[in-house]
């Protein structure tokens, strides 16, 4: 009769950790185990396989609950902090594990649990379309993280979000981002605009260029489509705008990770170009009103660590970057300046050739110097910003008007700094 397994201690280098032995493959253990190897058993337990010690430790780092590690009997347990129970099993139990004819020790049993689509609040929502490549998932999850972006909905039930390819490809930062699995994509996307969000769809056949694009100051869903076969024609007939990356030479189309990758990159920067100019200076009305003085002062603090410039002109080459040219007229409604102090504003920008003016068009429009001093100055602004909000979770982001006190604090915090001058 097979033995059902034991406890002991085994020593390790550092410490003594408990671990029980298993022997056998029918441990129920086990076999929820091999269980995940399939992707419906992995839905369905809403748990997934971690194979090796680096997938353990991405995990484990991201917040994931770990339920255990097994390991082969003949070596010793990683010492993994936020691990509760390890197992010491054979080299043939660990392969029927896995899946594999070869072996992989540790491990690890992690819970992989999806969101309902209706709590979703971010300023910035990623949806995948039947995206399949496990590659090509982890990717483009890894990458948004990257920018920022930590809200992916799923819109395709074959889409493998927790195979071993797809973590690895994520460097684990799949268990750092907030998943929603709706029971249709279709079914998401009216949520998404029945709750405000402008829905955007990537195509390489999509008439309008990205970046030529105007956004309103909402917040954003981008829909990114199949590797063969793009966005579902179901879906596209419901979103709200379809863009393309303009591509030169013989390139017919990019990788969908590369992709996903610029769009993130180049929308959201929009975006905050779009809520910095309306949301934050005009629909909050009279009560945002000191709390704008302290942000511009809060930007200007940190951008003196690097640059001359002023959040006013540094906000003036984003909008730039966003409509190419702007007339006089345009520049004194977005900078809420006029006279000899725009003048005063617009006359460093001229004089270090970040703008010039265009006879043709009778308007300011951005450089190549301009733009190159934008690409260097947008991570301090997006560092700012996240020093202005520190404190608050996306929920209480999304209410901003309740917080407004909090921010202030930041912001004085930042000002209030001894010292000053570039770094």
């Amino acid at each position: 009769m097979e033995s059902a397994g034991r406890c002991v201690i085994l020593d390790t280098a550092m410490t003594s950790i408990p671990v029980e032995s298993i022997t056998s493959i029918k441990d129920p253990r086990v076999i929820d185990a091999r269980s995940l190897q399939s992707l419906s058993a992995r839905r369905e337990a809403e748990k997934c396989l971690l194979y090796g010690e680096q997938q353990i430790r991405w995990a484990v780092a991201s917040g994931a609950i770990v339920d255990h590690v097994f390991f082969d009997a003949s070596g010793h347990p990683p010492e993994i902090a936020g691990v509760p129970a390890y197992f010491a099993v054979s080299t043939g139990i660990l392969k029927k594990i896995t899946g594999t004819s070869y072996l992989t020790s540790p491990v690890g049993v992690a819970h992989t649990p999806m969101t309902d689509v209706h709590a979703l609040s971010a300023d910035f929502v990623l949806m995948l379309d039947d995206v399949r490549d496990r590659g090509n998932l982890g990717t483009i999850i890894r990458t948004a993280r990257a920018f920022g972006v930590r809200d992916v909905v799923i819109g395709g039930r074959e889409s493998d979000l927790f195979h071993r390819k797809t973590i690895d490809a994520s460097r684990g930062k799949i268990f750092d981002t907030r998943l929603y699995h709706p029971q249709s994509g279709l079914e998401a996307l009216r949520w998404l605009k029945s709750a405000g969000y402008q829905v955007i769809a990537t195509s390489p056949h999509a008439p309008g260029l990205q970046s030529l694009t105007m956004l309103k100051p909402r917040p954003i869903a981008l829909i990114v489509g199949n590797e063969v076969n793009g966005i579902s024609p179901e879906i596209a007939s419901e979103v709200d705008l379809s863009v393309r990356i303009p591509m030169a030479g013989p390139v017919e189309s990019l990788n969908v990770g590369v992709a996903t990758g610029i769009s993130v990159y180049e929308l959201r920067l929009k975006l905050v170009i779009a809520m910095l100019t309306d949301y934050i200076r005009k629909t909050l009305g009279r009560e945002i009103n000191v709390t704008a003085k302290l942000i511009q002062m809060a930007f200007d603090r940190r951008l003196q660590e690097v640059t001359d410039l002023s959040s006013t002109q540094a906000i003036l080459l984003m909008i730039m970057a966003c409509d190419k040219t702007m007339d006089r007229e345009q520049i004194e409604k977005d900078t809420a300046t006029h006279g000899v102090e725009l003048d005063a504003l617009l006359a460093p920008l001229l004089d270090g050739s970040l703008i010039r003016f265009d006879e043709q068009r009778r308007g300011y429009e951005l450089a190549e110097a301009g733009k190159t001093m934008l690409s260097h100055l947008w991570p301090v602004l997006e560092a700012t910003e996240d020093e202005i909000l520190d404190g608050l979770d996306d929920a209480e982001r999304e209410r901003f008007r309740g917080y407004i006190q909090q921010v202030q604090r930041n912001c004085l915090s930042i000002v209030s700094e001894p010292g000053s001058g570039k770094g």
